[in-house]
């Protein structure tokens, strides 16, 4: 005997009903099952009810495997076991979801599921949490390795932005600084190999590009104005003191060249 039924919407009922919105908060009671029937909007879920009101809902597929039919009494824990299993089937979809558009950090997305799920107790996002990392989809090292690669090549900042970029992730400090480091290196390396010879590092090859194309908007400027104002630029991408120093004083040098022929050494 089937004991799925499929339920039907009221025209009415096309808004979102008394009962959905209840479908949202976890049940606590116990009784027994008098009704288990397919959602129409969603017909891989089924509504439980119990003692003729509506429960709470869970996967056709754990339903089945927990053999959930009219006729069966469910305690308390046994209810709110079905439901954190349905909660952790749920939050691993999505979980694998989100990852398939991008990497995330853990705190990333269990803040996310959190936001998601918030009936889910923190257990049952750990062992979400858990499993992606177990399959190897969730990784904070190389989620960071993801951003630092993506970010200096498409739009290059200092380590110091990369940082507080990664940190705001939350991200573990160690691995921030070991992934940071790491690509730098890789980069120098890359870079020495194919010819390198201005014995500038990676990072003040990208801080340069990025002052030549901002130093033209304090052309005007004189030599303290435009230090402060294009330091303050190259600071703000995440360059540190030294980096900015040198190479406003590189930008300021070639720019007066362009115009004047030479340089005014009293400002340097």
């Amino acid at each position: 005997m089937n004991n799925f039924r499929n339920s039907k919407r009221k025209p009415y009922e096309q808004k979102e009903t008394a009962a959905e919105k209840r479908m949202r908060r976890k049940f606590t009671g116990e009784g027994k099952i008098t009704l288990v029937e397919y959602q129409k909007t969603h017909p891989d879920r089924v509504n439980i009810h119990i003692e003729e009101e509506y429960a709470f809902s869970v996967t056709a597929i754990l339903a089945a495997e927990r053999k959930l039919k009219a006729g069966l009494y469910l305690t308390a824990e046994a209810a709110d076991e079905i439901q954190n299993a349905d909660l952790y089937n749920r939050g691993l979809a999505a979980g694998l979801q989100m990852l398939a558009m991008r990497p995330r950090s853990e705190a990333e997305l269990r803040d996310y599921l959190r936001r998601r799920y918030p009936d889910a107790t923190a257990e049952t996002l750990t062992r979400v949490l858990d499993r992606l990392k177990e399959l190897n989809y969730l990784n904070d090292t190389s989620f960071a390795k993801f951003w630092v690669e993506n970010r200096l090549a498409f739009a290059p900042r200092g380590r110091n932005l990369l940082k507080q970029e990664l940190m705001k992730k939350r991200v573990a400090r160690d691995i921030i600084d070991t992934v940071i480091q790491e690509h730098l290196e890789a980069l120098q390396e890359e870079a020495d190999e194919d010819g390198n010879d201005s014995n500038q590092t990676v990072e003040e090859t990208q801080a340069l590009e990025l002052a030549r194309k901002k130093a033209h908007s304090y052309a005007a400027e004189a030599w303290p104005g435009f230090y402060r104002k294009l330091g303050s630029f190259l600071q703000r991408r995440g360059y540190n003191y030294d980096i900015t120093g040198k190479i406003t004083k590189q930008v300021w040098q070639e720019l007066k060249s362009e115009e004047a022929g030479e340089v005014d050494e009293e400002y340097l």
